[in-house]
């Protein structure tokens, strides 16, 4: 394994450092998953959906005593540094290599070892994405590679189009999926005090994989919401609806480069929940 030293200090093991870099300053940094009243307390139950290589749960294992953290992260290769970066912490913890969705089930992921973080059941609209990266250009291409200015406007697309080819180049993997409440039974629990969801494309099969009974003991949600796929234009408004249909308090993350290019934060406390 791959071995790189963070900014705050912290040795991490890794697969690319696009990803380990980028997600450490979405979650040590900018706080990501940690806003508008969203927060964890002694002795909560987190589950980290989309776990990753286990950043989050790095970063939220040391922010309250006695935490009990479940992740889960279906694609093996991912799970195995997953693994390694979560030995010795200093909270209950348990691994799933699965990942969650509405039914029992074993289907295709595209791991993309570029970009790990991006991997996926669902591949996002290459059509669209393409054409948010064109519209947003220069804070999207050139703020990482100034030399992409050169670049004539009527060459954009091409250049846009190849380079995202080229990062998202993937490996095709079967990946084991369950429902959340099937998890929640099998390990006999009560409550979820909060749920972080990072999909991938996939959030909203994982909220369907949720029972109504079960609804009723998640208490929290941090999660992306991914509107850059085939069919997901209302995906944000179907999301927030489920959610306050299910008592939930809901505010979105600011706007932002993400926001511009289809990804969106939502928080989500149920009404009658306070984290501190």
């Amino acid at each position: 394994m791959n071995k790189l030293t963070l900014p705050n200090g912290e040795d991490i093991y890794y697969i690319d450092k696009l990803t380990a870099l980028y997600v450490y300053n979405e979650i040590f940094v900018e706080n990501e998953y940690l806003r508008n009243g969203i927060g964890v307390k002694e002795g909560d139950v987190i589950f980290d959906v989309g776990a990753n290589i286990g950043l989050f749960t790095r970063f939220i294992a040391n922010q309250a005593p006695d935490l009990k953290i479940f992740t889960f992260e279906p694609i093996k290769t991912i799970f195995q540094v997953l693994e390694a970066n979560l030995a010795g912490l200093p909270c209950y913890l348990k691994n799933f290599n699965i990942g969650l969705s509405d039914k029992s089930e074993i289907i295709e992921f595209f791991y993309y070892p570029k970009v790990s973080a991006d991997s996926t059941a669902v591949p996002f609209d290459w059509d669209l994405k393409v054409d948010q990266y064109v519209q947003n250009y220069r804070e999207a291409v050139c703020k990482d590679i100034p030399i992409a200015r050169i670049v004539p406007k009527f060459l954009r697309k091409r250049v846009v189009r190849a380079g995202l080819k080229k990062i998202y180049e993937s490996e095709k993997v079967l990946c084991q999926l369950k429902p959340l409440s099937k998890i929640m039974k099998d390990l006999n629990i009560d409550r979820i005090d909060l749920l972080k969801i990072d999909a991938e494309n996939y959030e909203k099969q994982v909220l369907a994989g949720i029972s109504d009974k079960n609804w009723e003991l998640i208490r929290q949600i941090s999660m992306e919401v991914h509107e850059h796929i085939k069919g997901g234009e209302n995906l944000l408004k179907e999301i927030i609806e489920l959610l306050e249909n299910k008592d939930f308090e809901v505010k979105l993350g600011e706007e932002n480069l993400s926001t511009r290019l289809g990804v969106y934060m939502v928080y989500a406390k149920k009404k009658d929940y306070s984290s501190n």
